[in-house]
């Protein structure tokens, strides 16, 4: 299991003025491409069932509301809200539609429940119980795993004959986490060893892990022995250090540690608690050259977690003035529109503490 990993935080709202923060924001978003995955059905899971009897369904949709919530909240934690506990006795409630199929699999044919739940309940019981809501455009990591097997060693890659391979991307995609190999070509040789990840070097893994634009950069070393793990593994994310010790794991409970490292991580990062903010951010975003981009522009903003209202205050040529109110903080409103690349940071003007966007269109 992976540690409970304590760090701090800071809202930057309290150690700098207003104009200096979007200064700040804008600077980082314009210097800075961050790779991102969309992640679709966050909403929808499938369950395996051993009949299509209304007892079993019952059982099938709590497990899956017990996926589908750690899915959209980045963490397995929010299973142990108490509120969280008594929904799940509820979860048909919650259900927007369910259907079954059958899949083939090592044992044979294998019967699922495929639940989709309603995605406006399911944020609303989130929010109810005070609990975050990661947007499905997410960040990337970047896996770098040196595995000492026999005395040899080697830097894990997508082509690697491995379970560990297997498992990684099983239960990254379950998690709704987006996850990259890396391609061990001459670029990466030539930038990264396997001394150096074995060593869990931070320079060299940023350096190495550069190309890919990746956020998070997820190393460890691993001595293999029997299908079982022992070493450590380490999260480089937004200059902070995350360790964590692996002791006797078979490859899927590795891969577990891994999501459960990263959805935790990312997600306080990421996820947007309900509840106004202190600020209310004003956005002019170039390039509006007819109503279906204004209509663009409008609907995204609306679509993004963090955003709870857009007011048009001003239309003018191929420009457009938006004031929003928000929930969570204004570096995650940043942080979300960098990830999506709808809009790019163009600048910020100091006076009237306006963020400049440009739209670049679906």
């Amino acid at each position: 299991m992976i540690p409970d990993i304590m760090y701090k935080t800071c809202k930057l709202e309290r150690l700098f003025p207003l104009s200096r923060l979007l200064f700040t924001l804008m600077l980082a978003l314009v210097s800075f491409q961050l790779s991102a995955a969309q992640m679709p059905e966050l909403y929808r899971v499938g369950v395996p069932v051993s009949n299509q009897g209304t007892e079993e369904r019952g059982k099938a949709m709590s497990r899956a509301l017990s996926e589908v919530l750690v899915k959209v909240t980045g963490q397995r934690s929010t299973l142990n809200n108490s509120g969280i506990k008594t929904s799940l006795k509820k979860a048909a409630g919650l259900v927007q539609s369910f259907s079954y199929e059958r899949r083939d699999s090592e044992s044979g044919q294998q019967l699922l429940l495929q639940v989709r739940f309603d995605e406006a309940a399911v944020n609303r019981l989130l929010r109810e119980n005070g609990l975050g809501i990661w947007d499905s455009n997410r960040p990337d990591t970047i896996v770098w795993l040196a595995i000492e097997k026999q005395g040899r060693r080697q830097i894990l890659r997508e082509l690697t004959e491995s379970p560990l391979v297997s498992d990684l991307k099983r239960v990254m995609v379950s998690r709704s986490l987006p996850l990259t190999f890396p391609l061990m070509d001459f670029e990466d040789s030539t930038n990264i060893s396997e001394v150096d990840v074995w060593g869990l070097f931070s320079d060299k893994l940023g350096q190495a892990s550069a190309r890919y634009g990746s956020e998070a950069v997820l190393a460890g070393r691993l001595s293999e022995d029997r299908g079982r793990y022992n070493g450590r593994i380490v999260l480089l994310f937004r200059n902070q250090r995350f360790d964590a010790t692996v002791t006797d794991l078979s490859a899927e409970g590795l891969a577990l540690a891994v999501a459960d490292l990263v959805g935790n991580t990312l997600s306080r990062h990421y996820a947007v608690r309900s509840g106004g903010s202190s600020v209310n951010p004003v956005l002019e975003v170039d390039g509006v050259a007819s109503t279906r981009d204004y209509a663009g522009v409008v609907n995204y903003l609306k679509g993004l977690t963090a955003v709870r209202d857009v007011t048009v205050v001003k239309v003018s040529g191929n420009k457009i003035k938006l004031e929003l109110a928000i929930d969570g903080t204004l570096n995650q409103l940043s942080d979300a529109i960098a990830l999506g690349r709808n809009l790019r940071a163009t600048g910020e003007d100091e006076l009237s503490q306006t963020l400049k966007y440009r739209w670049l269109g679906h």
